[in-house]
């Protein structure tokens, strides 16, 4: 006994208390999404083929699938109604949910039900309809919410370890083609060495607070310490950084994204884009609030604050130039959007930064932190699924519509489809009146307002700069004469159709309607 660390020895036993109902309740739509990718498994033994066609005719998958869904989208909808009462833990405070974590959670939702209406023509299409793609969107859906409510640093390795297992075989889907194969190992052997830096990082945080629950570090902090004081906490965050900036694609640990992109089918790659980094916002978004925003004994509460908003302003900075610069020279419109997809990161960062100067300052105190974030992650969301399945929709066989040049004369071949991705790239752009122009204007504001001037001014020139390889997409499609592409085939894309109507016409009502979604997302911010 007295070779035991003291930590152990002043740890209390551990009671292990039965699942309740309530518990089950509060975890209900990622029961759900559970459920019904297991019954989509089940069900794809008895689904036959017609011998002879090429392409697979699987309906029963896509109907169950995307109604499991929109079910748990509707039970998240109506607890994001009901009265707010602050947040609740459950499970032994393993996780703690709130307004902000159910609507980040109604964001991954979204974002798998869309994914899986697009994917209903490609698969068919391709001749790839089987339960897995469908159980692997609903099984990856459900570990980002986990992930997203997590209030244990163990509960949110082990959801983030099951997401990220999930996505890696998503992107390898297409398993005969060797792009897909590539991209998959790389963001296979990326992520790995990613959880390594988040593990240890984790552990430091542990060892330097003594707890791995969110409520009693957030004490910890306020209460000060002994371990609090050494370099042990600084170094836990740094590592913890790291290992979320993979996640969320920031410079300079970004490199397995394009591959990843470019090799996963269009639909998946709108998934990752949308899901993965709307549940890593979430958790990285809270972790600074915590570290970085709540006040400590003694110097410790300035340092973190001021290591954080360093480190975040360096990753913020590089990403937004990173990325924007180097899509200037893509000439496939997959990869483009790759790297833009880095560069909206680094915007999304400087958001963080302004939350957790907001909340630092009490600008936050009677509205909540992370509106800025929140409001910018939906139209996003909206705006990137529009555009994959767009690419997909005017696929050709097993070949989807990724090069620029491919797009030439569409917007006299097919002039609605054309009026859709025409709003899309201005919205991407930032270009009033659109989705995309209030969502920057808000994180620019709150830049400025919090005095982070160099932030805002760096991300206005980026914007600019996006500008161009944006719009070089409209002048393809309405300014270059049309290519010798062949038409679409006459089976029916209804799915398709859907998917971007209802993703555009999404993107044209925050734009119009822009002060409803704000009211909306400070209400669902962090308190």
């Amino acid at each position: 006994m007295q070779n035991l660390p003291a930590i152990l020895l002043e740890s209390s036993p551990v009671s292990l208390n039965p699942v309740t109902s309530t518990d089950l309740l509060a975890i209900l739509p990622v029961l759900i999404l559970l459920g019904t990718g297991a019954v989509v498994l089940v069900m794809d033994l008895f689904q036959s083929v017609p011998a002879g066609e090429g392409e697979t005719r699987k309906p029963v998958l896509h109907f169950l699938s995307i109604l499991g869904a929109v079910i748990a989208g509707a039970q998240i909808c109506g607890a994001l109604a009901a009265p707010d009462t602050g947040a609740t833990s459950f499970f032994r405070d393993a996780l703690r949910i709130d307004k902000f974590s159910l609507a980040m959670s109604l964001l991954i939702v979204l974002g798998a039900a869309f994914s899986l209406l697009g994917a209903a023509d490609t698969l068919r299409r391709r001749g790839l309809e089987h339960g897995e793609f469908h159980a692997l969107i609903l099984f990856s859906a459900a570990s980002m919410i986990l992930f997203t409510q997590s209030a244990s640093l163990i509960m949110a390795f082990l959801s983030l370890e099951t997401l990220s297992m999930s996505v890696y075989v998503l992107t390898a889907y297409t398993r005969e083609e060797k792009r897909s194969n590539e991209g998959a190992l790389k963001y296979f052997i990326l992520g790995s060495l990613s959880t390594g830096f988040l593990l240890l990082g984790l552990v430091f945080i542990y060892g330097a607070t003594r707890s791995t629950n969110l409520v009693e570090i957030e004490a910890a902090l306020r209460g000060g310490g002994a371990n609090l004081d050494s370099p042990l906490l600084l170094c836990g965050l740094a590592l913890t950084l790291i290992g979320l900036s993979f996640k969320i694609g920031a410079f300079p640990f970004h490199s397995w994204l394009p591959d990843a992109y470019e090799g996963a089918l269009s639909i998946v790659t709108g998934f990752m884009a949308v899901t993965v980094k709307v549940a890593s916002f979430a958790v990285l978004l809270r972790l600074a609030l915590l570290f970085g925003s709540t006040p400590s004994a003694g110097t410790i509460g300035a340092e973190l604050h001021a290591s954080l908003t360093a480190a975040l302003s360096t990753l913020a900075v590089l990403t937004m130039v990173f990325g924007n610069v180097v899509a200037l020279v893509q000439r496939s419109l997959k990869r483009m959007l790759a790297y833009s997809a880095i560069a909206h990161t680094g915007y999304l960062l400087v958001g963080v930064i302004t939350a957790m100067e907001a909340k630092r300052s009490g600008l936050a105190a009677g509205t909540g932190a992370g509106q800025a974030v929140l409001f910018y992650l939906f139209p996003y969301a909206l705006m990137t699924l529009g555009a994959f399945t767009c690419m997909s929709y005017l696929g050709r066989g097993t070949e989807d519509c990724e090069s620029l040049e491919s797009y030439r004369g569409l917007g006299r071949q097919q002039p609605v489809l054309a009026l859709g991705i025409l709003l899309l790239m201005i919205s991407f752009a930032g270009i009033p009146p659109t989705a995309g122009f209030w969502g920057k204007l808000l994180i620019f504001r709150q830049a400025i307002d919090t005095g982070h001037w160099g932030l805002a001014l760096t991300g206005i020139v980026t914007s600019v700069v996006s500008v161009y390889y944006y719009l070089s997409v409209v002048v393809n499609m309405y300014m270059q004469p049309g290519g010798e592409n062949e038409p679409l085939s006459t089976e029916p894309r209804t799915c398709g159709k859907l998917a971007i109507l209802l993703t555009v016409g999404a993107v044209a009502i925050v734009g119009l309607l822009p002060d409803t979604f704000f009211r909306l997302s400070m209400a669902y911010s962090l308190r």
